[in-house]
C-alpha cells in the first residue's frame, strides 16, 4: 500500500521529460491529446507533470486478479473513479438499510438531483492518490464541482467526506481551499486508514474530523518531491544526453537539473517552501486548536500519528464507526438548518 511518504507534489518528475518518444508512442497508442511538441519546449517541471499524467491516463490502476497475458498494461474498459465511488457507495447504502439507527437518513452522490428530501446528506469519497483532473483517480477540481453543486442543492445539510488517502498532487489545492472556507454547510469527515499530506489538506477544513480505528495514520503535513537521476543508467546502456540552449535562455530548466545535480536549495526555496506554507497556514486556519503547539512541534514538520495521538494533538476530533459518523453528519446538519431558520426568521420581521 502507499503510505504517507508519497510524494505530495507530482508536478516535477522531470527524468520523464527526457523521453518524449515513449511519450508519443503513448499518445498515439491511447488517442491522448497531448503533443510530443509539449515535452520539448515547456520548462521541464511540466514536461514531468505532462507525462505523468499521460501515463496515468494511459495506465489506469487494474485490479491485479484481473490481468491478462494479453493485457499486462490495459484494461479495455477499465472504471473511472467516479463509477468506483458509486459502486463503493451502492454497498455502503445497502449496508444503512440494516441499520435500525441509519433508517430515513439519505446519504447521496446524485448532488444536483430535485428529488432528494430535506436533510439528505452529500457522500464525496477522497480514496487513493490525489490528482488535480484525471478520470481514473480522485480529482481534486472534480470534488470542487461536487462541493458546489451539494452547497448549491437546498436539500442538502451536510457534506461527507468518506477518506483514505496517502496524499498526492500539491497543484490547485490552493483554490480548493478558497472554495472549502466559502461552504455554508457543515462537512463530516470519516478517515478509514489512512489521512495524509494533501488529504488532509482538504479534510482539515472539516467541521469534524472522526477516525474509524485506534491505529488510522494522520498527518504528513508537508511538501515533498522524491524523483530520480537516470544519467548513469541511461550512459552504461551507450546513451548519453546531448542538450543545448539558446543564448537568451541559460537558466531554462537550471532549477531542476541543479535539483537533480544535488544542488536543490534554490527548487525547495521556490518550488516547495512556498505551497507548504500555504498549506500549513490553512491547517492552522481551520484547525485553531493547533494554534496551542510550538512551531517546531512535529505536527508541522510531516509526521505521522495513530488515531489516540492524533486526536491529542488536535489534527482530529475522535474515533467513530461509518454509523456513528452519519448520524454525526445528520446532527450538524440539523444544527445548520436550525440556524438558516432563524435567520430566514428574523429577515421576515425586518
Amino acid at each position: 500500500m502507499q503510505n504517507a511518504q508519497f510524494p505530495a507534489i507530482v508536478a516535477s518528475f522531470t527524468p520523464f521529460c527526457r523521453l518524449p518518444i515513449f511519450a508519443e508512442k503513448i499518445r498515439n497508442e491511447q488517442n491522448l491529446s497531448t503533443p510530443a511538441s509539449y515535452f520539448k519546449y515547456t520548462p521541464a517541471s511540466y514536461h514531468g507533470r505532462g507525462l505523468v499524467f499521460c501515463m496515468i491516463e494511459a495506465f489506469p490502476l487494474v485490479p491485479a486478479d484481473s490481468l491478462q497475458p494479453t493485457s499486462f498494461f490495459f484494461n479495455e474498459n477499465p472504471p473511472t473513479y467516479k463509477e468506483t465511488s458509486k459502486k463503493a457507495l451502492s454497498l455502503l447504502q445497502q449496508e444503512m438499510k440494516a441499520r435500525s439507527e441509519l433508517q430515513g437518513i439519505t446519504v447521496t452522490d446524485d448532488f444536483s438531483s430535485d428529488e432528494l428530501p430535506e436533510g439528505s446528506i452529500a457522500y464525496h469519497r477522497i480514496w487513493g492518490f490525489i490528482t488535480s483532473d484525471c478520470q481514473w483517480y480522485f480529482s481534486s477540481k472534480q470534488f470542487e464541482r461536487d462541493l458546489l453543486a451539494a452547497e448549491a442543492n437546498p436539500a442538502i445539510t451536510c457534506h461527507f467526506l468518506h477518506v483514505n488517502s496517502p496524499g498526492g498532487e500539491a497543484w490547485y489545492m490552493d483554490r480548493l481551499s478558497e472554495t472549502m472556507r466559502s461552504l455554508g454547510k457543515p462537512v463530516m469527515t470519516l478517515v478509514e486508514q489512512c489521512n495524509c499530506s494533501a488529504s488532509y489538506y482538504i479534510t482539515c477544513h472539516s467541521s469534524f474530523i472522526a477516525a474509524l480505528t485506534a491505529y488510522d495514520t494522520i498527518g504528513c503535513i508537508g511538501t515533498m518531491i522524491s524523483t530520480c537521476n537516470y544519467d548513469g543508467w541511461f550512459e552504461r546502456m551507450g546513451l548519453k544526453l546531448i542538450q543545448a540552449k539558446a543564448t537568451k535562455s541559460d537558466l531554462k530548466n537550471k532549477k531542476t537539473d541543479d535539483l537533480l545535480r544535488g544542488k536543490p536549495e534554490q527548487y525547495i526555496k521556490e518550488e516547495l517552501d512556498p505551497p507548504n506554507e500555504q498549506f500549513l497556514a490553512a491547517v492552522l486556519a481551520s484547525r485553531p486548536q493547533l494554534g496551542n503547539l510550538p512551531e517546531d512541534d512535529p505536527v508541522f514538520r510531516g509526521e505521522t500519528f495513530d488515531t489516540p495521538h492524533a486526536i491529542d494533538k488536535g489534527l482530529v476530533d475522535a474515533s467513530m464507526t461509518f454509523p456513528e459518523a452519519v448520524v454525526k453528519a445528520v446532527e450538524l446538519g440539523r444544527s445548520y438548518m436550525e440556524i438558516e431558520n432563524i435567520k430566514r426568521s428574523a429577515l421576515n420581521y425586518l
